[in-house]
């Protein structure tokens, strides 16, 4: 379940600002020693074969060198969405069979803050276009780049761990929020798709060639994805767009593949079909049985215009612990007969305390587990 992964990378969060300015290279074929590590093992649990087992060094957990360095991404929803949506890229081309989880050790922090910036006489390693001085939305230059994200997977080898690949996220403004002075009103650019992978496309190529330099990278795998964040107000995170890998030691991503992917909150999807008109039956149950509620809403995420996950948030307002066990109950019994089968859902139970109950259903279940909080 998403949660786990969550959990994973939690510790170590990771939003990097970009790539660094590299020092010197290892042009080895071979998987490449990491830097700095000592005793490096790792931990002896997979939850499943959908996660990977993380990298302990020196018997703790190593968090990225860039931790916290980031123009800030719009919404929690888009934190977790860049997280997880590169992990689940990652997997395609480093199998969690064989590879290892570490946290970005190749970006340094002065590195990724530069890189944020706008590109200027004082920065050249800048990422985002210079400031051209204008005020208006449709004719100053934009921030495109929000946030990079670094993701390392090693390989074991002669009980040696080694750097085995690099994954790379990008996440761009779809619109860039700024204010004409300071502390004054929040005005935005609206950034069209093709601009942003324009944009896009070419930092890529800049990460790519500048990571090549980086002392320890040599020519192993660099994965890429391009990241497109939701807007501000939207409960429903960002989707990554196109992806694309740069191997044999090459300073360029390859051909770049699109990725048909989508997320959208139920019931304020603007349009109809099979799987809102469920829900919507499904909230109308649950709204008719427990009255004190605040909301239910549900995230639903596609792939090529077909549904593949659902999680679902309900809000009360008041509570008691007899009424959690009863509604839990009952939300888990209208959720099997309503909710789309076949797809993993995931359904919160929230309060002004905190998470109440959480159920959860995998691919091929007809039952939810459920655990209600004490």
């Amino acid at each position: 379940m998403n949660k786990k992964i969550i959990a994973t990378l939690a510790t170590a969060v990771f939003l990097l600002s970009a790539c660094s300015d590299p020092t010197g290279g290892n042009t080895s074929n071979n998987p490449v020693d990491t830097k700095g590590e000592t005793d490096k093992t790792t931990t002896s649990n997979q939850l499943s074969n959908d996660y990977y087992k993380t990298i302990v060094t020196d018997g703790g957990y190593q968090i990225s060198k860039t931790r916290g360095s980031t123009l800030g991404l719009n919404s929690n929803f888009n934190l977790k969405a860049f997280e997880t949506g590169l992990m689940s890229l990652s997997q395609v081309h480093f199998d969690t069979g064989n590879y290892y989880f570490q946290e970005g050790q190749y970006i340094d922090s002065t590195t990724a803050n530069n890189w944020l910036k706008r590109v200027s006489e004082k920065n050249p390693d800048g990422l985002n276009p210079e400031d051209n001085g204008k005020k208006e939305s449709n004719e100053r230059n934009p921030y495109y780049l929000n946030s990079v994200l670094e993701q390392d997977y090693m390989i074991k080898k002669d009980d040696k761990f080694t750097l085995g690949g690099i994954s790379i996220g990008l996440s761009m403004n779809a619109i860039d929020y700024y204010q004409k002075v300071e502390f004054g009103d929040e005005y935005k650019t609206k950034i069209s798709r093709d601009e942003l992978l324009k944009q896009g496309k070419e930092m890529a190529n800049k990460i790519v060639q500048r990571l090549r330099k980086t002392e320890g990278v040599g020519k192993i795998p660099i994965v890429v994805g391009i990241f497109e964040q939701s807007p501000k107000d939207s409960l429903a995170g960002g989707s990554f767009i196109v992806e694309a890998v740069s191997e044999n030691g090459s300073t360029k991503v390859g051909n770049w593949r699109a990725l048909n992917q989508k997320k959208v909150v139920f019931p304020l999807v603007d349009e109809t079909s099979n799987e809102l008109s469920n829900f919507e039956n499904f909230k109308s149950e649950v709204e008719n049985f427990f009255p004190n509620l605040s909301g239910v809403t549900a995230e639903a995420s596609y792939t090529d215009d077909q549904l593949v996950k659902m999680k679902v948030s309900i809000i009360t307002q008041f509570y008691g612990e007899s009424e959690i066990i009863g509604f839990t109950q009952y939300v888990a019994d209208k959720a099997a007969t309503f909710l789309p089968p076949n797809i993993p859902i995931e359904i919160t139970i929230e309060s002004i305390n905190g998470t109440e109950s959480f159920m959860s259903r995998k691919i091929g279940e007809t039952k939810f587990y459920t655990h209600i909080f004490n």
